[in-house]
């Protein structure tokens, strides 16, 4: 019976092993000083050579003529463990020998000195496996064993074993393997066996593997027995039953131009060919990663091939990052349980990938200029509604039924009496040349930007109150001779923001504030909105039962104005 490419092919010294020289140089180095550890404790990922490297460990310590802390490979020791007759060698497998008494059968022996060799090397695969009793039993033994003994543990779940026994042991962590370090290591498998495959082949082979040349050399070997010479790439796809990845990309190329229906098409081809909905759904998201990486310079994509990679790169360069990042969570986010229809899951998050950058739209503003202007024929009020579940297209369809629902019952409005004689509903025709709005002072630059500005600035003023805060509140700002005006719609907003500026200090400031942000000084009085534009808490609003549906949704008035 012909041998498996990774027995056969299995490193038989330091050297050898891929994509691991951090733990080759270590223990070289503590071989060649005569400074090995009693305990070791590989972990890392399935296939990366960790049990490998033990018996790598195992003839070095017992060579009988190393070299650069090397065994020969030659010797009788060293042929010993490779042909698995070592009698000074025992491997366990702690996944079937967990129990407390196999620990205690190997604490008991492992006291006896060895056979033939120098030391008697214990080595426990899957370690994690052992049970809390059979933990405990190895702790004397792992802390203070015979001169003559090294113990090595390996694990692909070290989280899983106590911290007391980690702590005991000599800690090296194996890394998955490169995919170039893995193709270079196929390509010199297939010359060995003198198979000939294509490159291409080789580089999914070593994808497919994600780092494990264990799991590559298995994948090769099938390939071999499968596939008649030249191996090609279409025939790891074949074994694999893997997509091609440039149907994927079409697809993701055609969510790039938000094209719905072609995006729908062919997805819906890609599954009459064939391929699991389970299948593509894999496929997208490793592109989707392969396109992330690429718009990010993180990978220069030359284990793709030419072909694809400048396919990648082109279609990259059609999304954003955050565009990218959001069709990434929305794919990942795709489950496959319980549904009928395998594909309707992967059909909705194409359409989400799609329609959330059709319907990418800044927010409401939170602070709207709002029209202050009198009308002396008033017939109904018009409320405007904002908030998080009033769509803007819905503002005019819900502010006329709100109309209609008013103008069945129209109460007047009680009258409000401000605090400040101060006519703010005069017309723009009527303003004096000394009562100026906000928007035109200072610099000139907009209304938002010096209120925001000012707003930071008081944001610690105030002894009861945050001044910032109330007058967020303001509803209307405007300069009269050299005073600031804030008109307020709600009374309690008004009272509280006059128990704050009715102490001297915190006037003050205030008024320091406003100079510093307007450039002159100006004083500070506060007033009530006017019977024209009413608290939110009128009548009207009150016995309205589309507003108050609209309010228990989110929504707020801003504006309550006459309708010609």
């Amino acid at each position: 019976m012909a041998e498996a490419l990774y027995r056969k092919w299995r490193p038989g010294t330091l050297s050898e092993l891929v994509g691991q020289n951090h733990v080759a140089q270590t223990l070289r180095q503590a071989v060649l000083t005569d400074r090995v550890s009693h305990a070791y404790m590989f972990c890392g990922p399935r296939g990366t050579g960790k049990t490998s490297t033990a018996r790598i460990l195992a003839k070095a310590v017992n060579c009988l003529s190393p070299s650069d802390g090397e065994p020969d490979d030659s010797c009788h020791m060293c042929l010993a463990v490779n042909e698995g007759r070592a009698i000074d060698l025992i491997e366990i497998d702690a996944a079937s020998n967990r129990r407390i008494a196999d620990i205690r059968d190997l604490t008991e022996k492992i006291h006896y000195s060895p056979a033939e060799a120098k030391f008697k090397v214990y080595i426990i695969d899957e370690v994690h496996m052992l049970t809390p009793e059979a933990f405990n039993a190895l702790l004397k033994t792992l802390e203070e064993p015979p001169p003559h003994a090294i113990l090595i543990l390996a694990t692909t779940d070290v989280h899983k074993v106590p911290l007391t026994i980690i702590s005991r042991c000599q800690r090296f962590d194996f890394r998955r393997v490169p995919s170039q370090d893995i193709v270079e290591k196929l390509r010199k498998l297939s010359v060995e066996e003198a198979v000939e495959i294509e490159d291409e082949a080789l580089m999914l082979v070593a994808r497919k593997s994600t780092g494990s040349l264990r799991d590559a050399e298995n994948i090769l070997e099938q390939v071999i027995v499968s596939s008649e010479p030249p191996v090609t790439e279409q025939d790891v796809r074949q074994l694999l039953n893997l997509t091609d990845e440039s149907l994927p990309a079409d697809l993701l190329d055609l969510v790039a131009d938000n094209h719905v229906k072609d995006s729908l098409v062919r997805l819906g081809q890609m599954i009459e060919d064939g391929k699991e909905p389970s299948q593509i759904h894999s496929s997208l998201i490793e592109i989707i990663r392969i396109l992330i990486l690429l718009k990010s310079n993180a990978s220069d994509g030359s284990e793709l091939g030419d072909a694809l990679k400048d396919r990648l790169q082109s279609i990259a360069e059609k999304f954003s990052m955050e565009r990218l990042i959001h069709i990434a969570k929305i794919i990942s986010e795709v489950d496959f349980r319980d549904v009928l229809t395998p594909a309707l899951p992967l059909e909705i998050a194409i359409l989400e990938s799609i329609m959330s950058q059709q319907n990418n739209q800044p927010p409401p503003n939170q602070f709207r200029e709002t029209n202050t202007g009198s009308t002396s024929n008033k017939k109904s009020e018009e409320q405007i509604l904002e908030g998080p579940f009033v769509n803007t297209e819905q503002k005019p369809k819900i502010a006329k039924l709100i109309n209609e629902e008013q103008t069945k019952d129209t109460v007047s409005p009680p009258p409000v009496v401000p605090v400040t004689e101060t006519n703010s509903k005069s017309k723009p025709s009527e303003l004096g040349t000394n009562e100026v709005n906000l928007r035109t002072i200072a610099t000139g630059d907009s209304i938002d930007e010096h209120w925001n500005e000012l707003l930071r600035s008081l944001r610690q003023t105030g002894k009861r109150f945050n001044l910032g805060a109330l007058l967020r509140g303001c509803k209307e700002r405007k300069i009269k001779d050299d005073t600031l005006v804030l008109t307020f719609l709600h009374s309690s907003h008004l009272e509280r923001i006059n128990s704050e500026i009715e102490d001297p200090l915190v006037n003050g400031q205030f008024e320091s504030v406003v100079e510093n942000v307007l450039g002159k000084k100006y004083k500070i009085s506060v007033e009530l909105a006017s019977n024209e534009v009413r608290s939110v808490r009128g009548p009207i609003g009150q016995q309205s039962h589309l507003v108050r549906a609209a309010q228990s949704l989110g929504a707020r008035i801003v504006e309550e104005r006459s309708k010609p």
